[in-house]
């Protein structure tokens, strides 16, 4: 069945879009946060040279076990088109949001395809979308440029349940879907959920249609969607050849971990109940980060087991109403653990400090809003529903978005820059070493000395164990020209066994090494530490424009405009000039040093 638009539909979901995009319109203004100021704005194969075909297939991020050509493409296209500026990187971000709500918006109106009545089918495409493109869960990946292999990646599954519920040819449905599923898995790995999603929007649709029971469900769902399962499995193949070929392997996600079986039971538990509270009321414990100690899910507890028992209550039920009664909420139920099966926490890979994530539950929640139409045609006939029901429904829908426009309105300046995110992350997590390192950071990017140094003292007070908080310790002390406390920093960080598993931090460390070992007036050594800094990082323009500024203190004018050269053309562009101003500088003040020092030679 095709999908029958008319100018109802385009003007309810103009309308709705119009609305989304001035809720979330602050965003365009937005910094770069979090690591986008690192990958977008230091990376510079991103801006220079022909290296991004080798970033898109492996190295992006220092990931190894991350296979995303798909969006690191799409990231290097948006550098090279904007200069590295913020703001219209935010606008393709919240463009692509848009979009996944008119997708949901469609799914949508294919669903209530049956309603006789134009005013139901209406009301139920606005409360779809409205859910969907409103809901405070969607702030992480609209205000995060990093999020957009999320948007993408549900974008891509949308596109792939409307053709399968749409196109009527079997041989153009599977090539369409598997293309869809190929695009998505290789935009991020949560595409594994993109096949289950297909098959239970196909089951929850053809059950809407039909009372004769289960067997002609499947029967049906099996005679539609074969070629297209096929179509799909063959695109799986080709994408697990190419992520091979690009990585060199497949990395085990079932490999050894600290959390035992029944541990690992536990913690699955409690992640699925924690995003079907994200779901429904997401306004209460959001942050950046939700750190967890995972140990206490290896011993057992009255509040655990009873977790346990919700979780898994919660999705046997879904199965039976789904399988058994063809009921839509036990499809909406399915199709919420089959969208968040890859962020459960089932394998053993670590993600990050995080146990969760808000973002990750943005197919699940896509899921739910498309099938929502579909309750009303199972909704059982009770009298005085019109007068009871509807108004009260309305109520409620109008009450949940209205405590969510708030949400977002209150929560986007603090997605707005790194001082404004850390702040938060800390207020939330007191205990959290990652939200006092970001905090740290964001201090000293921002030449926020004096409090940095109040950071640094609690930091020290409360003999917290952060490398990186020491490394930026030293970079503040050496942005003050004291050589002597970068050196006290840069000891406490040196016996850090993060030090020697983190490239990046290892890089720092030798670059902030570099600068200390120039201050001491050791411009000889400072320049064999960066040149092994650059022996790791050919591109890492401020590695070369130390190195330069360090030939140049040598008297090295030729050398040292080379390499500074180079420098400057790996720079930002809105760094070049003053790059460009400091390296001149520095050469006529060592090519002065250099002819006092002849002089003095030549006077003995």
């Amino acid at each position: 069945m095709r999908i029958k638009l008319n100018y109802g539909f385009t003007g309810i979901a103009a309308i709705v879009v119009i609305v989304v995009a001035l809720v979330y319109w602050p965003v365009i203004h937005a910094n770069f946060v979090w690591d986008d100021w690192f990958d977008f704005n230091e990376r510079a194969w991103l801006r220079h040279g022909d290296e991004w075909k080798h970033f898109i297939l492996r190295g992006f991020n220092d990931w190894t076990n991350y296979f995303r050509p798909l969006g690191v493409a799409l990231f290097t296209l948006q550098v090279r088109l904007f200069d590295g500026a913020p703001g219209p990187m935010h606008v393709v971000s919240l463009g692509m949001h848009l979009v996944n709500t008119l997708l949901v918006g469609l799914l949508s109106w294919r669903s209530c395809a049956a309603m006789s009545s134009e005013l139901k089918r209406s009301c139920f495409l606005i409360a779809s979308m409205l859910l969907y493109g409103l809901h405070p869960v969607l702030i992480e990946p609209v205000a995060w440029i990093g999020c957009q292999f999320d948007l993408v990646v549900t974008m891509l599954t949308l596109l792939g349940l409307l053709a399968n519920s749409s196109i009527q040819g079997a041989h153009a449905r599977a090539a369409v879907v598997a293309t869809l599923f190929f695009l998505a898995a290789c935009t991020k790995e949560s595409a594994i959920s993109f096949p289950l999603l297909l098959v239970i929007f196909d089951w929850a649709l053809l059950s809407s249609r039909q009372d004769a029971g289960s067997c002609p469900v499947i029967r049906d769902l099996v005679d539609r969607n074969w070629l297209a399962c096929i179509a799909t499995s063959f695109a799986g193949i080709v994408y697990l050849a190419f992520r091979h070929w690009a990585l060199g392997e497949i990395i085990n996600p079932f490999g050894a971990s600290s959390v035992s079986l029944f541990g690992r039971l536990q913690e699955v538990c409690f992640v699925y109940l924690h995003y079907w509270k994200t779901l429904l009321w997401p306004m209460s414990g959001m942050s950046p980060i939700h750190p967890v100690d995972v140990q206490q899910f290896n011993i057992a507890s009255m509040p655990s087991l009873l977790i346990d028992a919700a979780a898994i209550g919660i999705v046997t039920a879904g199965f039976y109403l789904a399988l058994c009664r063809a009921s839509i909420i036990g499809c909406m139920i399915v199709a919420v653990t089959a969208a968040l099966l890859p962020v459960l926490h089932i394998a053993s890979v670590d993600f990050d400090n995080s146990l969760y994530h808000e973002r990750y539950a943005m197919n699940a929640l896509a899921a739910i809003c498309s099938m929502l139409p579909l309750l009303r045609l199972h909704m059982p006939a009770i009298r005085n529903r019109k007068q009871l029901g509807f108004p009260l429904l309305a109520a409620t829908i109008l009450f949940w978005l209205a405590f969510s426009v708030i949400n977002i309105r209150v929560t986007l300046p603090l997605w707005s820059n790194n001082v404004n995110l850390w702040q938060w992350a800390l207020a939330e997590n007191p205990d959290s070493v990652e939200a006092k390192d970001g905090l740290l950071s964001a201090y000293i990017n921002t030449k926020d000395y004096s409090n940095a140094h109040k950071l640094i003292a609690r930091l020290l007070a409360e003999h917290v164990s952060c490398a990186n908080c020491m490394l930026n310790a030293a970079i503040l002390a050496i942005s003050e020209n004291d050589p002597t406390r970068a050196a006290a920093a840069l000891d406490e960080a040196k016996n850090s066994r993060e030090l020697v598993t983190n490239k990046q931090m290892f890089r720092s460390y030798l670059l902030v090494t570099a600068h200390m070992l120039a201050l001491q007036g050791h411009p000889s050594d400072a320049e064999q530490v960066l040149r092994a800094a650059l022996k790791m990082d050919p591109l890492d323009p401020h590695a070369q424009m130390s190195l330069a500024m360090t030939l140049a203190l040598q008297g090295k004018k030729e050398q040292a405009q080379k390499v500074g050269e180079a420098g400057i053309a790996l720079l930002p562009p809105d760094e070049r000039g003053p790059g460009q101003k400091m390296l001149d500088e520095t050469i006529a003040a060592g090519t002065r040093s250099t002819q006092q020092a002849n002089q003095v030679i030549k006077e003995q």
